[in-house]
């Protein structure tokens, strides 16, 4: 078990689950009691009521970290894809956490400013690793090409079209292929996430068409003024049957 993120849940995070799943006073106190055991507190945050209480009750997302926020939501994304898979969901969160909580998807930039990532800029400083930096470079490269395409494809659509800049094939390919050379990597030096490195770079385009649709539906990271823009970038990034989905949502 890939166990990173869900090892990283407070007490308060318990105490949201124990409300959002718990009926009554004696079932919340059930679930308190169980949240000891990794395999039932997984089961737990696979419960889709459970990222329904966030997004119906947001003022006590307030009290909950990152991590099971990032968690759910990530979880439910994948499983509305029916790519539902725990260990690949605590990945992905904790890249969420990674680069939502400090500055390390910008510390290779050239220019941190601009705030834009440069994927030859990140290879460009591997030839002077070794093998161990390397797998961790593969593995960031992988991060921050599905965080990016995941989260903020608005923003690469929208440079491809007026910049002329890398499309969001282009991420997901250098994605696909780094993820690949991580876990090949991983073997050596980080067997748990050889699994889920695998799988990240076999199913790079599903995942992140299922992370676009949970962020469009739910996080709206986009401008609400550019609804017809969205909906290009939609067109034209997601498959037929996606596309079709985001409006179930």
């Amino acid at each position: 078990m890939y166990y990173k993120t869900r090892s990283h849940l407070s007490q308060s995070d318990y105490q949201f689950i124990a409300h959002s799943v718990g009926h009554t006073e004696s079932e919340q106190n059930a679930v308190l009691r169980l949240t000891d055991d990794p395999e039932i507190v997984s089961q737990l945050l696979c419960r889709e009521d459970l990222f329904r209480s966030m997004i119906k009750e947001p003022g006590l997302v307030l009290s909950v970290s990152s991590s099971l926020y990032f968690y759910c939501l990530i979880y439910q994304a994948l499983n509305f894809k029916h790519l539902a898979d725990a260990d690949i969901a605590d990945y992905i969160s904790g890249i969420c956490v990674e680069f939502t909580m400090n500055e390390s998807l910008w510390k290779y930039t050239t220019d941190a400013s601009e705030r834009m990532v440069y994927f030859v800029d990140l290879e460009r400083v591997m030839s002077d690793y070794n093998n161990v930096q390397q797998y961790h470079m593969h593995q960031h490269i992988g991060n921050v090409a599905l965080y990016l395409t995941g989260f903020f494809p608005d923003v690469i659509y929208k440079r491809e079209k007026l910049k002329g800049a890398p499309s969001l094939k282009y991420f997901e390919a250098k994605g696909n292929s780094h993820f690949e050379a991580a876990a090949t990597a991983s073997l050596q030096y980080e067997s748990d996430a050889t699994p889920v490195l695998f799988k990240l770079s076999e199913y790079f385009s599903e995942i992140r068409s299922a992370i676009n649709i949970y962020v469009d539906a739910y996080l709206k990271l986009h401008n609400s003024k550019n609804v017809l823009e969205r909906i290009e970038r939609q067109s034209i990034t997601l498959d037929e049957e996606s596309f079709k989905q985001t409006l179930d949502l």
